[in-house]
């Protein structure tokens, strides 16, 4: 029958002591320990960005209307997204089967006759998800717009 090892909380504090003790005479390995997570810290904070600027953009507007270029430019002034093409709605779906933009905004041939009548009418956003992160940024953005 296998012995079971118990917990002694004394052979714990006395390895702890040691290491205390070498951590002590050891000035460079405590410096390590406690330089190189703080490195990272810094390093981390400037090199991930959580906050995605310019995404690639295509318009499709069916209706070219002052209303729909008075959106699309407050859509590129939020800084999120930069308007790359115009292409048809079939074109705005291969350019984001292919990668080459990541959200597709398609405004229907009657968008401002409707806004006009106090009816909300549909905007299709098409997004690329490969990014969760700066997709989901992103589609906050157009929905506070």
């Amino acid at each position: 029958m296998p012995r079971i090892l118990s917990l002694s909380w004394g052979r714990i504090l006395a390895v702890l002591r040691k290491e205390l003790i070498q951590l002590r005479r050891d000035r460079l390995t405590f410096a390590m320990l406690i330089g190189v997570p703080l490195m990272q810290l810094v390093l981390f904070g400037y090199a991930i960005n959580g906050d995605p600027k310019h995404l690639p953009t295509a318009v499709v507007a069916l209706d070219e209307s002052p209303v729909v270029r008075s959106v699309v430019a407050a859509v590129r002034n939020t800084g999120y997204f930069e308007i790359v093409a115009t292409p048809s709605e079939a074109g705005a779906e291969a350019l984001i089967a292919r990668g080459e933009v990541q959200f597709a905004l398609v405004f229907p041939g009657d968008f401002t006759r409707r806004l006009l009548r106090g009816e909300t009418p549909p905007l299709v956003v098409l997004a690329d998800a490969s990014d969760p992160a700066a997709t989901g940024q992103a589609v906050a953005a157009l929905a506070a717009l």
